[in-house]
């Protein structure tokens, strides 16, 4: 069952009135139904947690693969440096290597950038839409709580 059928079996229990004096709430089944819908919360909660827990690691990461690379293009340009007849060569062969690596560096931590951004913003979106159902599903509630209170009297 996906979350948009168990928030509203929820409502239904929650705003549901039959009878003269009206249905009473059946707590435990609310609390079934809130419990249920924890455990079917999309993976992009989950991954975002994951993001953030492990968001220094994926940047440092970044930066290792960054700092191996522009370390193997400095090897490799002493080593041509090294052998004299090509040392101008060489010299124009390490600069592009280093730029390179510095480009895929650049490249590599605005990609992880951006789909933690996307992520971030995904969840947001989600996480807006569900407390606006929930402010909605408590405003209903509580008009029913009035409304019951008024026929009581």
């Amino acid at each position: 069952m996906d979350i948009v059928n168990l928030l509203d079996e929820l409502e239904a229990e929650l705003s549901d009135k039959k009878g003269f004096f009206g249905k009473k709430v059946d707590l435990d089944k609310c609390y079934d139904l809130v419990c249920r819908i924890k455990a079917n919360l999309p993976a992009t909660l989950r991954e975002m947690d994951y993001v953030i827990e492990n968001k220094r690691k994926i940047l440092e990461n970044a930066d290792v693969v960054a700092k191996n690379t522009i370390r193997e293009a400095e090897e490799r340009a002493e080593h041509l440096i090294d052998n004299s007849e090509i040392m101008r060569m060489a010299e124009l062969e390490s600069k592009k290597l280093i730029e390179n690596a510095c480009m895929q560096c650049d490249g590599l931590v605005h990609h992880t950038k951006d789909h933690l951004d996307s992520m971030f913003k995904d969840t947001e979106q989600f996480l807006l839409s569900t407390l606006t159902m929930i402010r909605n599903n408590r405003e209903e509630l509580r008009g029913a709580m009035i409304v019951n209170r008024k026929e009581k009297y």
